[in-house]
């Protein structure tokens, strides 16, 4: 088999080298690009398997080269490049298809894996019935809307935030974001955080060692292990105290965690969705909740209507 072919596109002449050895090490081959108008005709005039783009380059910057590219090219996967805690730029490249982003610096690990990854497992092609989430029904425009922002999700590893009224179906939708995805195969997680006591719930997520507090008498494992593999489902988000936001946004930025009492870190891959029915821009205005945790939950974001709202889907 040939070697898959990724396109870099990066005005740092330095770090174009530096990521395509990386990426060469590993098999591939690469192609260069100094700008994003080079890179949106190199990948026209000869479709690469990937494409990685910088976002801050001249004349075209990696946001409007990933329009284009989504434009021309809608099956081919791109990965943004994008500076550290650079969150809403990220946001912004989901939302338009981008299957992945890495931080700056980029880790030469992370960049191997997340290539490697999407390269193993593409996204599912064409809209059939085999993509079709049969659990959202309803023939009105805000359900088609729906539908097609689960389908969107499902070929992406990005996070989803979804609110709504309760009883709106925000469950629903998680689960059918992962039944659509490639990690239908793996478990399903779901965690209502309003359910648990506040003292349990960093445990019942991250689960912890034996002896790390009272009446600890064993080691525990917690939500984000068990969802290994899949999607783990964190409803009711807003009830969430501080602290404990403090401790997910680290772990979803590291892509690991520590158990409570514990300090070798566990690493797994698994999709997260969060729900709420607050209104989260409220919450953080008042300061009960992260905005940077906001920002990096709402990779995807979905809004679920009312049936008051669509009433010609009643019947």
């Amino acid at each position: 088999m040939a070697p898959r072919t990724i396109l870099i596109a990066d005005d740092d002449a330095a770090h174009r080298r530096m990521l395509g050895a990386a990426l060469e090490s590993a098999g591939f081959t690469c192609r260069f690009a100094a700008d994003g108008e080079e890179a949106v005709r190199s990948a026209a005039d000869q479709p690469p398997d990937l494409v990685l783009l910088d976002v801050r380059m001249p004349r075209l910057d990696g946001i409007g080269a990933l329009r284009r590219i989504a434009q021309k090219l809608p099956a081919l996967p791109v990965v943004i490049v994008t500076a550290h805690g650079d969150v809403r730029t990220a946001v912004e490249a989901m939302k338009l298809g981008a299957r992945d982003f890495i931080e700056k610096p980029v880790d030469i690990d992370e960049l191997r894996n997340v290539v490697q990854d999407i390269l193993e497992r593409p996204a599912p092609e064409g809209s059939g019935d085999a993509d079709e989430p049969r659990s959202l029904v309803g023939p009105s425009a805000a359900m088609a809307k729906v539908r097609e922002t689960v389908r969107l999700a499902a070929n992406s590893n990005a996070t989803v935030l979804v609110h709504g009224e309760s009883g709106t179906g925000k469950e629903v939708v998680a689960r059918a974001i992962h039944d659509l995805s490639d990690r239908r195969d793996g478990p399903f997680v779901a965690l209502n955080c309003a359910a648990v006591p506040e003292g349990l719930l960093e445990s019942e997520l991250f689960g912890h060692e034996k002896g790390a507090f009272t009446g600890a008498d064993a080691r525990r494992t917690g939500r984000f292990e068990a969802a290994d593999g899949g999607t783990l489902l964190l409803d009711e988000i807003a009830e969430m105290r501080p602290p404990v936001q403090a401790r997910l946004l680290r772990a979803l930025q590291e892509r690991s965690f520590e158990r409570l009492g514990g300090n070798t870190p566990v690493r797994v891959d698994i999709r997260v969705v969060a729900a709420t029915n607050r209104h989260l821009h409220a919450d953080i205005a008042a300061g009960r909740f992260r905005e940077d945790l906001y920002y990096r939950l709402a990779g995807v974001e979905l809004a679920m209507p009312p049936l008051r709202d669509r009433r010609e889907d009643i019947l």
